[in-house]
């Protein structure tokens, strides 16, 4: 094994560790849940969502054959499996949440089933364009609301931490792209770095905690 493939490996293995420890990051709001014991005061899409794309992106890492991403997110459907299991123990509206769950798995199962109907040959490039929109319109959907942002002079977005460990995991992913040569995810993880930086941009021109503050200061 030569120096490059050494090098190739560890970007590899990096990316895949630093992604299952970003799905261990939810466990600190599960303790906030069974504190409460009550999680109606969480946003449920936060789970759904990535339950929703770990079920896209593990079969887009079968269809590419990178083990790296089917193995993370194999994790991540287990892992995921988990916080909402735990979410709907907890809430008082348990029947929303089955409905909430039902839905999305039905999307993701529409989704699984062009998969495996498609050509062989189309599949591997318009499955990973879908996940791709999908993905990246998950990820990006705070900056619609740019203007209400600049108004009230408040990020409202994803938070600090999330952002902070997506731009990682993106530069991560697009270095792992470059090394395996895969223009769909570089493309993937190049446009989810720019709204990612985007949105810490604004979270540092706008922060929630600064109004915050402000508040208490006008308190005393």
């Amino acid at each position: 094994m030569n120096l490059y493939e050494v090098y190739v490996n560890a970007v590899s293995f990096t990316a895949g560790c630093a992604s299952t420890a970003m799905m261990l990051t939810p466990m600190l709001v599960c303790k906030d849940i069974v504190k409460k014991k009550n999680s109606d005061h969480v946003n449920l899409s936060t789970f759904v969502g990535a339950l929703f794309r770990s079920s896209l992106f593990c079969r887009q890492g079968f269809i590419l054959n990178l083990p790296t991403m089917m193995f993370v997110h194999g994790m991540g459907l287990l892992i995921n499996t988990f916080y909402l299991s735990l979410y709907w123990y907890y809430s008082n509206k348990k029947n929303d949440v089955i409905t909430t769950v039902s839905k999305t798995a039905l999307l993701s199962a529409v989704f699984l089933l062009y998969s495996f109907i498609e050509s062989t040959d189309l599949v591997v490039t318009r499955y990973p364009i879908m996940v791709s929109l999908i993905h990246l319109s998950l990820m990006g959907w705070p900056l619609l609301s740019i203007r209400e942002t600049i108004r009230t002079k408040k990020w409202s977005g994803h938070p600090k931490p999330i952002l902070i460990n997506s731009i990682v995991l993106c530069i991560l992913w697009l270095l792992y792209s470059i090394n395996i040569q895969n223009r769909i995810i570089f493309t993937q993880c190049s446009v989810a770095l720019i709204l990612s930086s985007t949105q810490l941009g604004l979270w540092t021109i706008y922060p929630a905690e600064r109004i915050q503050h402000n508040k208490m200061e006008k308190h005393e």
